[in-house]
Formats: structure tokens, C-alpha cells, sequence
């Protein structure tokens, strides 16, 4: 037997053994995972006294320069990452305004910091399953948090939809983003380890991709289902069940034509005319023009609400598209860099798979599956963040992480060990 199939019956004695056996390093970026994504400083705001993510970040680059034996990563998204960073700087130098985009600086350098922390911490198949474990809990924690809005509400519409709670995801869009991402992930962890389970874990469990699903709907937005949907077909069309998917298909349709209350339709039957479709559409073309106006290095980090005002007498209203946020700021150079970035991800997850495939047999079906749920929630987030302000929210960042992190795991070989 395997020492990690101890850890696949996710029994809390053997989850509270292994932390026991980490080291700092290994708490401390859970303790940033849960932190930044359950906000419990915004929740209790008398202890909020203190930045704490940046605090926990800093403490955990510290005990990671302290260890003797470092681990260094490489992979072709260290470079690029890097010469993201090097335009974003030259961006901010050249830029309609300088200072606008200095003190936006840490907001990515922390993204690189936490890239390079999960990477080369959450560096075995134990580590990984115990972090997207706590992964999935806290976006769970927001589904619940959501659903019960959702529920007061009798299940109506809302104009604001329901959220997830404080920080990142306290907008119905932005958590009806991360529902984008968190549903696959949940789906394909429930399908790699539930023959490990008993039947009441399983049902259990079962509540983490259900609340996914219902967290879109809660969202009361567009482009929350409209990624999801993307996110369902891309599921159906990489399954090798093609009959069980298509009755799921079917299923989640079903219930998407039920569930979705008729102003949300009406919604859908006035995109491209309605006011806020207009406003987008208006936004994206200024976009565009500040793009061809800057080409290379754009109108500067950050400085899309400067340069709406300056170029269009405009009232700063944001892109809301990750491309044209992108493309607009940071130019061309930096959209084919973005690009890039998404092109590596999917081609590490692929690499990934092939890792743990020997001739047509799937050695380790929990890596193989995280590398489809990476793909999945990737392209959850790319359509959901067509209509989106979020290029620099923890989505895109952490799912690069996680991505090559768990491509290191496939390559170290440590899925074959046993106890």
C-alpha cells in the first residue's frame, strides 16, 4: 500500500498526524491559503489590526531562505512570470501616471512570491492533497455562505446576486467566479478519491461540487454562467464516459432551466442591449483605442481609470474583461505574455498527465484528474473574466501555481512510493 492512501480516506487522524510532521514553512502557506480566502480579520474586524497576508507571505519567505536544503523549481512559467514583472515595471515607468502604478507594485509582486512559495512548498502528493483539501473548504465555506442568502431570498433574483463573504469574493461576480473555478476542482477530487470513502463521506463530499453549482446560480450573474456552462461542456467533451457525461449534461441543464429565475433570463434575452451590456461593449472599444494608441507597453499599470479619463473624458469606469485589462495597460507586450502564461498552463497539465500514464493505464488518478480540474477551472475563469475587472485577483495566480506545483509532484516521481 502506498503512504498516501492513508491521507485518500481524508480520516482527521491521519490528516492531524501529517501536519504534525511538516515543518513551518508547509503551515504558514495555509495558513496565507485561509487567511486570503476566508478573510476572518474582515469577519472579526477587532482583529483586524494588522495586514496579514502580506505579514504571513514575508514570515513565509523568511523560514524559506532560512532552510538549508532549498527546493528550486524550474519551469518555462518562472520566465515568463518574470518577463510579466519586467513589462509591468517598464509599463509603470512609461505610463500616463507613475504613481498610480508604484503603488500598485506589491499587489503583483506578492503574486510572484506566492507563486514561488506554493510551487516549491506544496512539493509532494501529500502536501498537495492536505492543500487542496483547505482549498476547497474555504471556497466551500463561501458556497454555504452564498446558498443561505440564496435561500432567505426564496431562491429569487437578486440585482446584486449573493455573494461569498468578505475579501476577494464579496462581489457576486467575482465569487460567482470562483465558483467557476472551485466546481471542477471539487467534482474531480470527489471522482479521484470517493472509492476511499464510506458512504456517508461520500454524500458528504458530494456537497462540495453540488455547492459550486448552486453558488453560480446564487450569483445572479451573466458571466458567472455563462463560465460555467463553459466550464460543463469542457468537462463533457474531455470525459471518456461520453453517456454518463451527456446525462449529467443534460442534468445540470435541467436544473440551470429550473433554478435560474425568469429576471435572470430576461437578463440574458437583453445582453448586447441592456445598459450595463452597452457600458462593457463601450469600455472594451476604449480599450482597444488605448491599446493601438500604446501598443507596446500600453497606458501604464493600473492606469485604465487615468487614461479613460485623460483620452475619453470618461468616469473611470473599469474594462471589466481581463484581455482588454490587459491588452490596454500593459500593451501588446503583455497580452502575448498573458497568452503565453494560459498556453504553459495548459501544457503543463497535459505533460502532467502523460507523467502518470503508463502505456494506457493511469498510475495515480488523483494527479490526473487535478490536472484536468486545473484545465477546467482555467477556462471557468478565462470566459467567466470576459465580462470581469480580475486579471490581478487570485485566480489566474493561483491556479498557475497549483498547476506547476503539481507537475513537479508528477515528475518527482513520489505517486509510486510506498509505506
Amino acid at each position: 500500500m502506498r503512504a498516501i492512501d492513508h491521507l485518500y480516506a481524508i480520516r482527521a487522524g491521519e490528516i492531524r498526524a501529517f501536519l504534525k510532521s511538516q515543518d513551518v514553512l508547509f503551515w504558514l502557506i495555509n495558513i496565507y491559503l485561509f487567511l486570503e480566502y476566508v478573510r476572518p480579520q474582515t469577519l472579526y474586524p477587532a482583529i483586524d489590526i494588522i495586514p496579514y497576508g502580506k505579514v504571513i507571505i514575508s514570515m513565509c519567505l523568511i523560514a524559506y531562505l532560512l532552510q538549508k536544503k532549498k527546493s528550486n523549481v524550474y519551469n518555462t512559467a518562472n520566465t515568463l512570470l518574470i518577463l510579466f514583472l519586467f513589462i509591468i515595471l517598464v509599463s509603470s515607468v512609461f505610463g500616463l501616471s507613475p504613481e498610480v502604478s508604484m503603488s500598485y507594485w506589491t499587489d503583483f509582486i506578492t503574486w510572484m512570491l506566492v507563486y514561488y512559495l506554493i510551487t516549491n512548498v506544496v512539493n509532494s502528493e501529500k502536501r498537495y492533497l492536505i492543500f487542496i483539501l483547505l482549498f476547497l473548504l474555504c471556497s466551500f465555506k463561501m458556497a454555504q455562505y452564498s446558498l443561505r442568502g440564496w435561500i432567505k431570498g426564496g431562491f429569487g433574483y437578486s440585482s446584486y446576486g449573493f455573494g461569498g463573504g468578505p475579501g476577494w469574493f464579496h462581489n457576486s461576480g467575482e465569487f460567482g467566479i470562483q465558483m467557476c473555478v472551485y466546481f471542477p476542482m471539487a467534482f474531480y477530487f470527489y471522482m479521484s478519491l470517493k472509492e476511499y470513502w464510506p458512504k456517508w463521506k461520500r454524500l458528504a463530499f458530494a456537497l462540495l461540487p453540488i455547492t459550486g453549482l448552486t453558488g453560480m446560480f446564487s450569483s445572479s450573474n451573466r458571466g458567472t454562467l455563462v463560465g460555467g456552462a463553459a466550464v460543463v461542456i469542457w468537462m463533457f467533451l474531455k470525459s471518456k464516459y461520453k453517456v454518463k457525461a451527456l446525462c449529467a449534461l443534460a442534468l445540470v441543464g435541467f436544473l440551470a432551466f429550473h433554478f435560474v429565475p425568469e429576471e435572470q433570463k430576461k437578463r440574458f434575452d437583453s445582453a448586447g442591449k441592456d445598459q450595463t451590456s452597452v457600458t462593457r461593449l463601450d469600455n472594451w472599444k476604449k480599450g482597444l483605442k488605448m491599446a493601438e494608441m500604446n501598443p507596446v507597453f500600453g497606458v501604464g499599470y493600473k492606469n485604465w481609470q487615468v487614461a479613460d479619463r485623460q483620452y475619453f473624458d470618461g468616469n473611470g469606469f473599469l474594462p471589466h474583461n481581463i484581455f482588454v485589462e490587459c491588452m490596454s495597460e500593459l500593451g501588446y507586450s503583455g497580452l502575448a505574455v498573458f497568452i503565453c502564461l494560459i498556453l504553459v498552463t495548459l501544457t503543463n497539465n497535459a505533460k502532467t498527465r502523460k507523467l502518470v500514464m503508463i502505456n494506457t493505464t493511469i498510475e495515480n488518478r488523483f494527479i490526473y484528474n487535478m490536472a484536468h480540474a486545473l484545465d477546467a477551472s482555467l477556462i471557468g475563469y478565462l470566459v467567466s473574466g470576459f465580462f470581469v475587472t480580475v486579471l490581478y485577483y487570485p485566480y489566474f495566480w493561483i491556479n498557475l501555481s497549483l498547476t506547476v506545483a503539481l507537475n513537479n509532484v508528477a515528475k518527482s516521481g513520489q505517486f509510486n512510493q510506498t509505506t
